[in-house]
């Protein structure tokens, strides 16, 4: 690791690649950077949104119906499997 112009250690490959893309892109180190928290940031925050939205549909349990929806998957599959192992 190597210090970057914002003086965070990082990997060297990782500032060669990062000087490149902001020629490339013609803006600054820092407004790439930025950009790159930025979303780093949104991404993880709807990631874990996401994640608990399921967790509260879930949270509940089975109904009846998907009880009973799972038991019957349950015989199909042994059927589906049997012999196989």
């Amino acid at each position: 690791m190597t210090d970057s112009p914002t003086n965070l250690p990082i990997r060297r490959d990782l500032i060669d690649d990062t000087q490149a893309l902001v020629k490339e892109l013609n803006m600054s180190w820092s407004r790439l950077i930025s950009l790159a928290l930025s979303e780093f940031l949104r991404r993880y925050r709807e990631r874990k949104e996401l994640l608990e939205q399921v967790n509260v549909a879930y949270s509940d349990g089975l109904d009846e119906e998907e009880t009973q929806l799972l038991q019957a998957m349950r015989s199909t599959h042994r059927r589906v499997i049997e012999g196989e192992w």
